[in-house]
């Protein structure tokens, strides 16, 4: 399935990008973008907070998670640091959580 999503956004973009300097003068376009970039954060959050509320019903270490969790959100967002490390990071430090048993 994951080929298939990027098959499908290949398609798409291949498909949109001839016509986009015309979709882009629409006045209905711009009168709606707005509101679209406003249910794209509005999802953003709530799935954010669906999956935090979502591991900490399932997690042993509540605690150590909402620890690692921020300490990643503040590496990514006031630090700058890649995310892929991040999440590497933050995978490596919730081992040595369940290693050293921290609840």
């Amino acid at each position: 399935t994951l080929f298939l999503l990027w098959l499908l956004l290949l398609l798409e973009c291949a498909g949109i990008m001839p016509f986009w300097g015309k979709f882009r003068r629409w006045t209905f376009y711009r009168r709606a973008l707005p509101g679209l970039n406003a249910a794209g954060v509005g999802l953003i959050i709530a799935s954010v907070f669906s999956l935090t509320f979502g591991s900490l019903s399932v997690s042993n270490f509540k605690m150590t998670s909402i620890c690692i969790g921020v300490l990643a959100f503040t590496a990514v967002d006031q630090l700058k640091w890649l995310e892929p490390g991040i999440v590497v990071a933050g995978g490596v430090m919730g081992i040595i959580a369940w290693a050293l048993g921290m609840m």
